[in-house]
């Protein structure tokens, strides 16, 4: 990929209120798994 801010973007489905954390997000090079970055995901809550 060309250097630049790019954003990824997915749907979660959650039923229950609570604190929630998803694990870091992982991308790697598909013939070179040695490159590799990983952003932390922030923690987000559910109010009922």
């Amino acid at each position: 990929m060309p250097r630049g801010d790019f954003s990824l973007e997915y749907t979660i489905r959650l039923n229950n209120p609570g604190q929630f954390t998803l694990s870091p997000t992982h991308v790697e090079a598909m013939y070179a798994p040695e490159v590799f970055g990983e952003a932390p995901n922030a923690v987000f809550g559910i109010e009922p």
